[in-house]
């Protein structure tokens, strides 16, 4: 499996997984600006913009070190500028869906992280 069908494998967990938790995903890998959201969700008055890492094995660590402020800066600006484009308020919140897979693929782990900046 390739780094793009990893990313899309990764999303459709993150996906599923939010919707247990009664998130319905709006969009998908929205770029504003030059900056990226991964899933843009929402339940209720709720606005989400989610980063989703997917790591497999554990050769560069795990999933949640690859996100820094940095990265989370950039969503964040991202969803501001999709906000502003809205005619109806909502509470903007960025959440990061962290998955940790195994080598050869027979374990993982989800992890979702809210409002995390």
């Amino acid at each position: 499996m390739n780094t793009r069908e990893l990313g899309g494998l990764g999303e459709r967990i993150a996906e599923s997984f939010l919707a247990l938790k009664g998130l319905v995903v709006v969009r998908r890998n929205i770029v504003y600006a030059g900056r990226e959201i991964d899933l843009l969700a929402r339940k209720g008055t709720l606005l989400v913009a989610v980063e989703v890492k997917l790591r497999r094995g554990e050769s560069f660590g795990r999933a949640v070190e690859a996100i820094d402020q940095r990265k989370l800066a950039r969503v964040r600006q991202a969803l501001e500028g999709v906000l502003a484009g809205m005619s109806q308020p909502l509470a903007p919140r960025v959440d990061v869906v962290v998955i940790d897979v195994d080598a050869d693929m027979s374990r993982m782990t989800v992890e979702h992280i809210e409002a995390v900046c």
